[in-house]
């Protein structure tokens, strides 16, 4: 990433964008705006033109122009699952995919918008897909927001990829940048990043700047602390299906580790100590702190963590 690109977060509640470039010091962040839906406003009723003047000027297309533009949908529906394909069925893979579909997506198979990625599996003779899945009428409300004809939009991503993405871009070239306190390099890999947004939480194993395996999980409470049992489940099925590697280190975002007792809860369950995916010591506000257009909470007093999606989505 060394022209400037802009990624779009999407959720429930509202918009976050971020215009940011990268150098060999860390991450740029040229400008970033976010706003709210109108209260009561269900997601999937949104319209391009009925939005709030705050919503409307986050999603001013003249902004995008020229741009790439990578979305990122953080939305309750989003099911996310890996799994290996044998030889014979990888040569029907669109119905494969489908039956696998229709055994696990949490909704009517005809009510969702599926998307898939395909690796090489670490089996002789086998395919591994990376399946998401989102609600249709999200997926329609997403295009009504970043409209093709007057934004273009390069793809559509799951959160997984955007923490990826973010993870690779903070620790590739930056050998001894990440925590100089520390003594080491960049962390090792594979690494596991977890992020909880109110009812939704992710967790994504990576490594060399590629997703391996990824899981959406529903908090029906909003606890963190919940899905330390499931991070867990995740890193024990990425190691059963990749015998010669192990998670080596365990990143959560700053919001996901503001809970009370998430810290403790992860590290526990994993058995490593969990750090937090700061983003602070990597990122530059491009017009100083001071600038007219600078966050308003100032460089080191949250903005970064609330962006770090669409931070992530533009990298």
């Amino acid at each position: 990433m060394s022209s400037q690109s802009i990624g779009v977060e999407i959720h429930p509640l509202g918009v976050r964008t971020a215009r940011v470039s990268a150098t060999s010091r860390g991450i740029v962040v040229h400008q970033v705006a976010e706003a709210v839906f109108a209260e009561g406003m269900p997601f999937t009723a949104l319209r391009t033109g009925a939005l709030p003047d705050e919503v409307a000027s986050v999603l001013d297309a003249r902004q995008f122009r020229g741009r790439t533009v990578v979305a990122i949908v953080d939305h309750p529906s989003a099911f996310l699952s890996t799994f290996d394909l044998a030889e014979g069925f990888s040569e029907e893979l669109s119905a494969s995919i489908k039956w696998y579909a229709e055994q696990y997506v949490p909704y009517p198979i005809d009510q969702a918008a599926l998307d898939f990625r395909l690796r090489e599996s670490p089996y002789g003779g086998q395919t591994t897909v990376q399946l998401m899945a989102v609600e249709n009428a999200v997926l329609a409300t997403v295009m009504e927001l970043l409209p093709p004809k007057r934004i273009k939009v390069r793809q559509i991503d799951g959160v997984p990829y955007a923490l990826s993405r973010l993870y690779h871009t903070l620790t590739a070239g930056m050998e001894a940048a990440f925590d100089p306190s520390s003594g080491r390099g960049s962390p090792p890999e594979p690494a596991v990043l977890v992020h909880a947004s109110g009812a939704s939480g992710y967790v994504v194993v990576t490594r060399n700047g590629v997703v391996e395996t990824m899981r959406h999980v529903r908090l029906g409470d909003g606890s963190v602390i919940a899905l330390a049992g499931k991070v867990r489940e995740t890193c024990l099925h990425y190691e059963v299906h990749h015998p010669t590697q192990s998670v080596q280190a365990a990143y959560a975002t700053p919001t996901t580790l503001a809970a009370d007792g998430a810290q403790a809860a992860l590290s526990s369950e994993l058995g490593v100590e969990v750090e937090a995916l700061d983003l602070m010591p990597h990122v530059t506000f491009a017009g100083g702190p001071d600038a007219a257009d600078a966050p308003e909470e100032g460089p080191r007093t949250g903005w970064a963590e609330r962006f770090t999606l669409a931070i992530g989505a533009a990298c």
